[in-house]
């Protein structure tokens, strides 16, 4: 994990995935929310927190690459402060490794990017992503650097990539060496992810927060259990509904943006 400024999520995203791993490197790059203290508060011998500042966006390639190089596993698990995973998800992610790991390079990890509270969600048609010829909110997560040769980060943020000794990124590789996951993790980028609010004066903190209506969530899309578990009291609760005003703003903006968006396509 590389962090900063993320004290709304941080503690559900760190511990969606603690019980899932053998080690979790922290690095946080100057948070002055509370985003340190939540870390801290976790008091558990997995977890490995450093602070660096990042003065480039250079920096974060390297990073990531140092946090590569500290790595023992051949498997190692990319997460965002944004990110948090349910338990049956997090359960797919290992049998997957258990079954067909060995012959795999990576797995790819299906997403819900969050709109105005943790119940709406982006429809995967808009704003797409595209790895191996498929489009939809997914992102590469897990890899097995034991078959990738020479691997290593290259890039800027928010650009950076892995690639191998050949300087071709791995997600030109061949799809067979890949698996999608089912299951989808709660993405919160478009929230507020900051108690400090959403505008932090800070070069390189990618605000995105979004006003939209989106898609409704429902009980069997597997809820992250750690959004309801028991957590300090210092812990900020993200379980509120999105408010009234909200709501009125996107039933206002969305169709300009639908309207926009088809623009975009012709």
């Amino acid at each position: 994990m590389v962090v900063k400024n993320e004290d709304r999520f941080i503690w559900y995203a760190i511990s969606s995935v603690l019980p899932y791993v053998k080690k979790l490197l922290i690095c946080d790059t100057g948070s002055s929310d509370d985003t340190l203290k939540i870390i801290r508060s976790f008091k558990d011998k997995k977890i490995f927190l450093s602070e660096r500042t990042i003065s480039n966006t250079t920096d974060m390639a390297k990073l990531r690459d140092e946090q590569l190089k500290n790595t023992a596993t051949d498997w190692f698990w990319i997460v965002d402060g944004d990110e948090i995973y349910s338990r049956s998800l997090c359960q797919e992610i290992l049998v997957i490794v258990k079954n067909d790991g060995i012959n795999l390079e990576g797995i790819v990890v299906r997403r819900y990017d969050l709109l105005g509270d943790i119940y709406h969600y982006q429809s995967g048609s808009v704003g797409s992503y595209n790895l191996f010829g498929k489009t939809g909110h997914f992102v590469l997560r897990l890899i097995n650097k034991r078959n990738v040769s020479a691997l290593h980060v290259e890039g800027k943020y928010p650009h950076e990539g892995y690639y191998d000794k050949y300087g071709r990124e791995i997600t030109t590789h061949l799809l067979e060496k890949f698996k999608f996951t089912e299951g989808k993790l709660f993405h919160a980028m478009y929230l507020t992810r900051s108690s400090k609010g959403s505008n932090l004066s800070d070069t390189y903190h990618r605000n995105k927060w979004k006003i939209e209506l989106g898609q409704k969530l429902t009980q069997n899309m597997n809820f992250p259990e750690v959004f309801n578990s028991e957590k300090p009291k210092f812990i900020p609760q993200v379980t509120n509904k999105r408010s009234f005003l909200y709501e009125v703003g996107a039933y206002i903006i969305t169709p300009v943006k639908m309207f926009k968006r088809k623009l975009d396509k012709v």
